[in-house]
C-alpha cells in the first residue's frame, strides 16, 4: 500500500477504532490476527486504547468459554442473530468511535455466506474498512453478491495479498483507490543461528533436524503426503523429526471427531515412524509458535486447496526466516517467489521428501533461503503493519470528516 502520509491534512489526531472480528479465547486465525493487529495499533497511541467487537457463536459449535472475553472486547455479537448485529451498530454509533475495521471471513459471520454482517453495515454510521481474508476467483453468485454488498458499504477495502488486489479490482465494482493490499503481519524476529540451537536444546530436540506444520488441523492440510514422504528422508537424516502443531479444528472436530489426527498417527506407525513424527494437540499461543518456528529447519505446507488467497502459519513461517515447502496456491507462490522457498505439486509424497532432503543436505542453500524470506518480510512485521492501518483510518476518518463538514 502506497503511504497515505501526505494526503491527511495537517493535525489530524489518531482515531479511535472500533475492530468487529473473531477473538480470543475462540479458536480461530482470524480472532488470532485481530488480537496481534490490536496489540500492536494500540501501540502507536495508547492514549485511545481501541475496541474489540467479538463475534460469538451461541450455537455453542466450539469448545471455548462464550463470555471468557478479556482486555479490550467491549461488545458481543451473536453470529446468528440479526438484531444482535444491529444492537452491536447502534451502540457504537453513540460512542466516539472514528473507525470501524471489519475482519471479513464468510464463515464467522451468520446467515448464507455470512450475509448477516450487512445488517452491522447498513445499521453502523461509522465509516468502515473492510479486510478481506479471503477472496475467490470464483465465487458463486450469491457469494459475489455478498462480497459486492460488503465492497460498497466500506470506504476503504483491505487485502492481504497481491493476488487478491487484482481479483477484487477486476471482480468487484469498486474503484482502485479504495482497494488497499496491507500484507499479513509477522512477529517481531531476530534470526540467529544460535537462538535455532539454543530453542530446540530448550524444547528437548537437542540433536535433531526439525520439520514442522501448524495450524488449527484438518484434512485441507493434506499432511499425510509429509509423512508418506518421509521415509527416504529418514534414512537419509536419521536425525530428523517432522512436528505436527496444533489441534483439530473446531468444526473438524464437532463434524469427525478426531478420526483425521488418529488416521495421521497410525500412517506414522505403519510407515515405521514413530519416532519420527511427534504431534502436540494443543491450540498454541503465539509465544509457543514462535518457538517452535524458531527450532525449525525446514517448514512443511502441503495444502490441497490451489485458491487459499492468504495463510498466517506461511506468514509466519516467512516473517522467521524459514526455508518452505509448500505446494503452489495461490499465496505460497506470491510469498515463495524468487527462491525465497520451494514449490512442490500438489498431493505429491516423493516431490514433498526430494525437496525436504535436498535442503537438510546442502545447508548453505537453506541458510540461503532463509536469509532472503527473512529480509522480505521485514516491510511484514506487526509494527510495520499496524502503522499502514494507522495511516489508512486516519485517511478515511479524515475525509469522512471533512465530507460531514462541508454538508453542514
Amino acid at each position: 500500500m502506497d503511504s497515505l502520509d501526505g494526503m491527511v491534512g495537517p493535525g489530524v489526531s489518531s482515531p479511535r477504532v472500533a475492530f468487529v472480528a473473531t477473538y480470543p479465547p475462540r479458536e480461530c486465525g482470524i480472532g488470532t490476527f485481530t488480537y496481534d493487529l490490536v496489540n500492536a495499533y494500540d501501540t502507536i497511541d495508547p492514549s485511545k486504547l481501541s475496541t474489540v467487537v467479538a463475534m460469538t457463536d451461541y450455537g455453542a459449535k466450539y469448545d471455548y468459554d462464550l463470555h471468557d472475553y478479556q482486555g479490550r472486547v467491549r461488545r458481543e455479537i451473536d453470529s446468528e442473530d440479526p438484531a444482535s448485529y444491529v444492537q452491536a451498530a447502534e451502540e457504537i454509533n453513540h460512542t466516539r468511535i472514528q473507525v470501524v475495521n471489519i475482519q471479513h471471513e464468510y464463515g464467522i459471520f451468520g446467515g448464507d455466506d455470512g450475509k448477516l454482517i450487512l445488517d452491522f453495515m447498513d445499521a453502523c454510521q461509522k465509516p468502515i474498512v473492510t479486510t478481506l481474508h479471503t477472496v475467490l476467483p470464483q465465487p458463486s453468485d450469491h457469494m459475489r453478491e455478498i462480497t459486492q454488498a460488503i465492497v460498497d458499504r466500506s470506504a476503504a477495502v483491505v487485502v492481504l495479498a497481491n493476488a487478491a488486489l487484482a481479483m477484487v479490482r477486476d471482480l468487484y465494482n469498486v474503484p482502485p483507490d479504495r482497494v488497499h493490499m496491507i500484507p499479513h503481519g509477522v512477529p517481531v524476529f531476530t534470526r540467529k543461528e544460535t537462538i535455532r540451537r539454543r530453542t530446540k536444546a530448550l524444547l528437548g530436540f537437542q540433536g535433531r533436524r526439525l520439520l514442522s506444520t501448524f495450524g488449527l488441523i484438518g484434512p485441507s492440510k493434506a499432511i499425510e503426503y509429509v509423512i508418506n514422504g518421509l521415509p527416504p528422508v529418514v534414512a537419509e537424516h536419521p536425525d530428523v523429526l517432522y512436528l505436527v502443531l496444533g489441534e483439530t479444528h473446531p468444526v473438524i472436530r464437532s463434524r469427525e471427531g478426531e478420526t483425521y489426527r488418529n488416521s495421521l498417527i497410525e500412517l506414522s506407525r505403519s510407515l515405521g515412524l514413530a519416532g519420527h513424527v511427534k504431534f502436540n494437540n494443543r491450540f498454541l499461543s503465539n509465544a509457543e509458535l514462535v518457538r517452535y518456528l524458531a527450532a525449525t529447519d525446514v517448514y512443511i505446507m502441503p495444502y490441497l486447496g490451489k485458491d487459499q488467497i492468504v495463510s498466517g502459519t506461511m506468514a509466519y513461517a516467512v516473517g522467521c526466516g524459514k526455508a518452505v515447502v509448500a505446494t503452489p496456491f495461490t499465496y505460497a507462490q506470491e510469498m515463495l517467489a524468487d527462491g525465497r522457498g520451494v514449490i512442490v505439486p500438489f498431493r505429491d509424497a516423493e516431490a514433498i521428501g526430494g525437496a525436504v532432503n535436498e535442503l537438510l543436505g546442502d545447508r548453505k542453500k537453506l541458510l540461503h533461503m532463509e536469509e532472503k524470506a527473512y529480509k522480505f518480510s521485514r516491510n511484514m512485521t506487526w509494527p510495520a503493519v499496524a502503522r499502514t492501518y494507522f495511516e489508512l483510518f486516519r485517511y478515511v476518518s479524515y475525509f469522512r470528516a471533512s465530507r460531514v463538514a462541508v454538508a453542514v
